[in-house]
């Protein structure tokens, strides 16, 4: 038997903060970063909590460290909130759901809103968070993790600038292809993975122009594309992204854009990955076979103005590789891949990177 879980309750489109009203007269603690609570914007969501004690916990920081989400746990417990809202990017929701995790409350509902189109973080049992000693990324998951809400505004992506667009628009892309990929995957998140990539690719190129209408498809695919993910799994792309990241700190996405394209010419020798690469090729129009897929994949990555290489002295790189490559194969997103892999197979695909 089978299972595709339906949570959390999704609420989209204008005025989606409406749902933060049934939170009225509660004690909320909304948690997100220092830009956001001092642009502004923060004051929307404080504005939809009424009659609401608000506590605001600004200290997230990109790649949240285990030294912030202990300090997190411990705020929340000290605030006991009735309510939890994480307000921001990946960053901010995964923080809020491992402080939520570690408070003692796990029965805590948690609203996410998202302000970047890419991690679906809003509807995902996912945390990734980092051991800044070791240098490594751990994705905590737990069914417990799951947000009660999930509110997709998307007047909050106005101001992201093209490079986060670029880099948050092809984690969307990774997420829908790994996921329809996956071993994990089944006609629902087939159905939800293959529309997200399909969306995506084609409202990336005019986000990344600033078009408000394309912003908001590409919040709504990233949003289908955590669905998918959650409930199929991931792959090697992630692994490696997540190995990567710990030990040099460039964005997710952005790694995952010179990944994916390396990944699916690797899985590919794999007939049913190769299908469903087919699948997708053919959803974005292009002819439908793996190879397709993966040059089309360059050609939008060098289109959206991401670098072919990482910006990284060769010589370092190889002599992380053993490290990395160990990270990667013991990262809990590899059993997702469709085909078996090896270090010697990680390695030369991170070696190309430089």
């Amino acid at each position: 038997m089978e299972q595709f879980q339906l949570k959390p309750t999704i609420f989209f489109g204008p005025d989606a903060l409406a749902a933060l009203e049934g939170l009225a007269g509660r004690r909320v603690m909304v948690i997100t970063d220092s830009f956001l609570a001092q642009s502004g914007l923060l004051e929307r969501v404080r504005a939809r909590l009424r009659d609401c004690t608000v506590e605001v916990f600004d200290q997230v920081v990109p790649d949240p460290p285990l030294e912030l989400v202990a300090q997190g746990a411990r705020a929340l417990a000290e605030f006991r909130p009735q309510a939890v809202v994480a307000f921001g990017g990946g960053s901010p929701m995964d923080c809020a759901k491992a402080m939520c995790w570690f408070s003692g409350d796990r029965d805590l509902p948690l609203y996410c809103i998202p302000t970047t189109a890419g991690t679906g973080s809003e509807v995902t049992s996912f945390a990734v968070l980092t051991d800044t000693d070791q240098g490594v990324k751990y994705p905590l998951v737990e069914d417990g993790l799951l947000p009660e809400g999930a509110i997709l505004e998307p007047a909050f992506l106005d101001g992201v600038p093209p490079k986060v667009t670029a880099d948050t628009g092809m984690d969307v892309l990774t997420h829908a292809a790994e996921a329809a990929a996956a071993v994990g995957a089944n006609p629902f998140t087939d159905a939800l993975a293959e529309s997200a990539f399909a969306l995506a690719w084609r409202a990336l190129p005019r986000a990344y122009q600033g078009d408000r209408a394309a912003k908001a498809e590409m919040l709504y695919a990233s949003c289908m594309a955590g669905v998918a993910f959650n409930a199929a799994g991931l792959g090697v792309c992630h692994s490696m992204a997540h190995a990567l990241g710990g030990r040099f700190h460039v964005a997710h996405g952005r790694l995952n854009a010179l990944l994916l394209p390396q990944v699916v010419a690797f899985n590919a020798a794999d007939a049913r990955a190769a299908e469903k690469y087919a699948r997708l090729a053919r959803r974005c129009g292009l002819a439908a076979n793996p190879r397709a897929l993966s040059a089309a994949l360059v050609r939008l990555r060098t289109g959206l103005g991401i670098p072919a290489r990482l910006d990284l002295p060769p010589a370092e790189l190889k002599a992380a590789l053993p490290a990395l490559s160990a990270a990667a194969l013991s990262d809990v997103c590899l059993p997702g891949n469709p085909r078996p892999v090896a270090a010697a197979d990680v390695e030369a695909m991170m070696e190309a990177l430089v």
